[in-house]
């Protein structure tokens, strides 16, 4: 079971970030621990989903919290006791995004959470910039590849009036592990009436060979008659003209289509 992005709860100086646990197998949790971000591995069937995702309730049952510089825990059942205990707290060199093409970098601790729009992705206030921005980033480390071609994917359509602006990269203990964008206010999804809009935009994209890899009417945002094309993390360059052609026919079912795959979007 995937858990929501938990809103920061604090006990014990633990701050519950993000959490992916499950009942049948491992649990993995994003923490900030007396100001610095850590994270946790905990064995199977040591404490439920509900103890777990709910911040209070993790940072209360956690046993006592290594000293030192550690950025990676895991927490099991002691051999001899039975009782949960820290087996590990080490530091671990965490991959990061590579492709760093923009010269602006904020750390994530200097960002403020605003609004959670989906998974990983926040309405944020930051002191860098007077309006709010949207920031996508990485929860763990097998997120970093879906947000390196995302990166790259921005990098390729910078000034070609196709997604929202990239504003900048977002840090964490030195590392890259997400993107900071513009945040687009006052729009709404497409639907069927925009197709000639989106065909505009999606054929800009195309015309840079890439293909988008997940069109649907929610990563279209509607606003003063422009569409603006999101999610770029399936983005990949194509030289293929029949795959791209494909994907561009595609799009008026995308847009008529009534399924909910896709979500909300950055919708703000």
């Amino acid at each position: 079971m995937q858990c929501a992005d938990t809103p920061m709860q604090t006990q014990r100086n633990v701050t519950l970030l993000q959490a992916e646990a499950d009942d049948e197998s491992e649990s993995y949790f994003r923490l900030l621990i007396n100001g610095s971000v850590r994270y946790i591995t905990v064995a199977q069937g040591i404490w439920s989903t509900d103890d777990m995702c709910f911040g209070p309730s993790l940072a209360s049952i956690l046993p006592d919290i290594p000293p030192g510089n550690w950025n990676d825990g895991v927490v099991t059942k002691h051999p001899k006791s039975g009782e949960p205990y820290f087996a590990r707290a080490t530091r671990t060199s965490f991959p990061g995004v590579e492709n760093t093409w923009h010269n602006t970098f904020v750390d994530y601790l200097d960002l403020e959470e605003s609004r959670r729009l989906r998974t990983g992705i926040y309405d944020v206030k930051c002191f860098q910039f007077e309006e709010p921005v949207v920031v996508k980033f990485a929860r763990f480390d097998w997120e970093i590849g879906y947000l390196e071609g995302e990166t790259a994917a921005y990098h390729l359509i910078e000034g070609h009036d196709i997604g929202p602006r990239f504003l900048g990269h977002v840090t964490e203990d030195g590392r890259v592990i997400g993107i900071l964008m513009e945040r687009i206010a006052n729009a709404r999804h497409a639907g069927p009436q925009d197709l000639d809009i989106c065909q505009k935009t999606l054929t800009r994209l195309h015309t840079l060979g890439i293909k988008h890899g997940d069109v649907n009417r929610f990563n279209f945002l509607i606003r003063d008659s422009k569409a603006i094309l999101i999610d770029f993390d399936t983005a990949r360059k194509c030289g293929d003209v029949r795959s791209l052609d494909q994907e561009l026919q595609g799009l008026q079912e995308a847009l008529e289509s009534l399924s909910s795959r896709g979500g909300r979007g950055y919708l703000c």
